[in-house]
C-alpha cells in the first residue's frame, strides 16, 4: 500500500513539473515577441524621425558646378546644365528639400578648382580618388560608366592599358584616369588635352594614338563630328562609378544626398540612361525668344507627325547597338582569355613559365606540410658543347629550347608539370614522386634527348635531382637541386646528380 501511495506521488508531481515547464515556455516565447516588436517599432521611429528631420526643413540652396564638356553626362549650354546629371539633380533636389544653382564654369580643370576653394559647394557627378579625397566628401554612387579606348580604324584590339604599349594616349587634364594611369601604369605615353570633343579631333589629326574616354560621352562626339575613321578598340578599367562631390565644409549634405539617392526609382534610372544613350545631340548657340519658341512649336508638330517613324528607328538602332557591343563583348573575353595563357606560358617553348612554375611548386610543398606526400624537383641545364666556335644564331637556339620542350612533353608523365624557368633551364615537378622514380624518370629523359639529333650535337645536357624535405621552403629546395646540377657540369656533361 506504501509503494502504491509513492507512486501516486511521483505521477502527481511529475505532472506539476510538466504543467510549470509548459507554461514557461509560453511565458518565454511572449516576452521574446514583445521584445521584438519593441525593437522594430524604435528602429522605425529612428528611421521616421531620420527622413522628417530632412524634408521637415526649409529648402536649402546648394551651389555647384559641373564639367561644361562631358555631354551627354554633363555640359553647359547657353549658360544652361544639361544632360544626364541634370535629370538626376531634379529627382534629388524633389526628394531631399534641395535647390540647385549653377555656378558655370569654362573647363573641368576650373570646375575642380571652384569646388576646392569653396566657390561651389558640390560637383554632382565625378570619381572618387585618393586626391579628391583631401578637399571633398563623396555620396552614395549613383550612376555607372564605362571607359573606353579610341583609336584610328585598322587599330588591333587593345586589353586596358597593358596593351598600349609604346602607344601615346590622350586623357583629359583632371580626369580620375589620369590618376589612376600614374599610379599603375607609370610607362604609358600621355597627352593632355582639354576636353574630350577636341581630343577627338586631335587624335583624328595623328597628334597621338590612342585615347581615353566615357563611352556615351565618345559615341556622341564621334557621331556628331562624323568621324568615320575612328573607332572604339578596347575597354579602359577601371569604369566610372559617379558621385557627388561634397566641399568638406558642407559636409552635412552628404546625409541628404544619400537620402535622396536611396530613394530614386529604378524607372526613373531607366528613363534617364535611355533618353540620353546613343543620341545624336545639336546645339543651339544663342537664339532669340521668337525664334525659340518657333523651334519648340516646329519640333512639337515634328514628333507628333513622325512618332511612330523615329520610335521605330530609335529600336532599331538600340538593337543593332546591342548586337554590336555583344561582339565587343564576346571579343574581349576571348583575348582575356589569350592573355590569361600568355601569362602563365613561355611564348617561345608554350610551356609553363618561371612565376606558373613557383606557385605550383608551392602549392605541391603546402601538399606535403598537409599529407606528407613526397615530391621530387628536376632541374635540366642545356650549355652549348663548343664555345670556341661562333655563337648559336638566335633562330637556331629558339628551335633547339622547342625542341627540347618536345622531348620533355613526350617523357613526363601527365601529373608533372614542366616548365622553362630561365633562359637555358627547364624545371620538372614530380608531385607524389620519391627520388629513385624521379631518377628512373631523369635518365629516360637524358636517353630521349640524346636521340635529338639537333640538341646532342650542338648542346650538353646537365641535370641535378633534389627530393622534398621537412620544413623546407621552394627556395631551399631549389638551391638544393642546383647544387646537384651544378655538381654534373663539374663532373661532367650529359649525365645526372641527385641533391644530399
Amino acid at each position: 500500500m506504501a509503494v502504491k501511495n509513492e507512486y501516486f506521488l511521483a505521477v502527481f508531481a511529475g505532472s506539476v513539473n510538466g504543467k510549470a515547464l509548459k507554461l514557461f515556455s509560453y511565458v518565454g516565447w511572449a516576452v521574446f515577441f514583445s521584445v521584438n516588436m519593441l525593437i522594430c517599432a524604435a528602429s522605425a521611429q529612428i528611421e521616421n524621425e531620420f527622413e522628417s528631420e530632412i524634408l521637415d526643413n526649409t529648402i536649402e540652396n546648394v551651389t555647384y558646378c559641373v564639367d561644361p564638356n562631358w555631354a551627354p553626362y554633363e555640359a553647359i549650354r547657353n549658360n544652361l546644365h544639361v544632360g544626364i546629371s541634370a535629370e538626376y539633380l531634379e529627382i534629388i533636389a524633389d526628394i531631399g528639400n534641395l535647390s540647385f544653382t549653377l555656378v558655370p564654369t569654362e573647363s573641368w580643370q576650373q570646375s575642380l578648382e571652384f569646388v576646392q576653394q569653396g566657390r561651389c559647394q558640390v560637383i554632382p557627378m565625378l570619381n572618387t580618388s585618393d586626391y579628391r579625397r583631401q578637399f571633398l566628401d563623396f555620396s552614395l554612387p549613383y550612376f555607372e560608366a564605362p571607359n573606353v579606348l579610341i583609336a584610328k580604324e585598322g587599330t588591333p584590339m587593345l586589353q586596358g592599358y597593358a596593351g598600349v604599349g609604346n602607344r601615346t594616349v590622350g586623357i583629359v587634364d583632371g580626369y580620375r584616369q589620369l590618376e589612376y594611369i600614374y599610379r599603375h601604369y607609370p610607362n604609358v605615353r600621355l597627352a593632355m588635352v582639354p576636353s574630350e570633343r577636341e581630343g577627338l579631333n586631335l587624335l583624328g589629326e595623328d597628334k597621338f594614338d590612342v585615347m581615353v574616354g566615357s563611352l556615351l560621352s565618345v559615341n556622341m562626339h564621334i557621331n556628331n563630328q562624323n568621324l568615320k575613321d575612328l573607332s572604339i578598340v578596347g575597354y579602359a578599367e577601371p569604369h566610372d562609378s559617379l558621385a557627388f562631390g561634397v566641399n568638406k565644409s558642407s559636409s552635412h549634405l552628404i546625409p541628404k544626398l544619400n537620402f535622396a539617392i536611396e530613394r530614386i526609382p529604378e524607372e526613373k534610372k531607366v528613363e534617364i540612361y535611355k533618353r540620353w544613350n546613343n543620341v545624336k545631340m545639336r546645339y543651339s548657340r544663342s537664339y532669340s525668344q521668337l525664334m525659340l519658341w518657333v523651334t519648340i512649336v516646329l519640333l512639337v508638330l515634328l514628333w507628333l507627325i513622325y512618332r511612330n517613324r523615329y520610335v521605330r528607328k530609335y529600336q532599331h538602332i538600340v538593337a543593332q547597338k546591342d548586337v554590336e557591343i555583344g561582339a565587343l563583348q564576346a571579343t574581349l573575353l576571348e583575348k582575356n582569355r589569350t592573355l590569361a595563357f600568355l601569362s602563365a606560358h613561355d611564348k617561345t617553348t608554350g610551356l609553363y613559365n618561371r612565376n606558373h612554375m613557383i606557385q605550383r611548386a608551392e602549392e605541391e610543398i603546402s601538399r606535403f606540410q598537409r599529407f606528407h606526400t613526397t615530391a621530387t624537383l628536376i632541374l635540366i641545364d642545356l650549355a652549348q658543347r663548343d664555345v670556341k666556335t661562333r655563337a648559336i644564331d638566335d633562330f637556331v637556339r629558339e628551335d633547339l629550347l622547342r625542341k627540347t620542350a618536345a622531348s620533355c612533353l613526350s617523357t613526363i608523365r601527365e601529373v608533372d608539370v614542366v616548365s622553362r624557368f630561365n633562359e637555358q633551364l627547364f624545371i620538372i615537378l614530380c608531385p607524389q614522386t620519391e627520388l629513385d622514380a624521379a631518377t628512373t624518370l631523369a635518365h629516360r629523359l637524358l636517353e630521349r634527348m640524346k636521340q635529338e639529333d639537333a640538341i646532342s650535337s650542338l648542346m650538353s645536357v646537365s641535370m641535378g635531382l633534389a627530393e622534398l624535405k621537412d620544413e623546407e621552403e621552394f627556395s631551399d629546395w631549389y638551391e638544393r637541386t642546383l647544387k646537384a646540377l651544378n655538381k654534373t657540369k663539374r663532373e661532367g656533361v650529359d649525365s645526372i646528380s641527385v641533391a644530399e
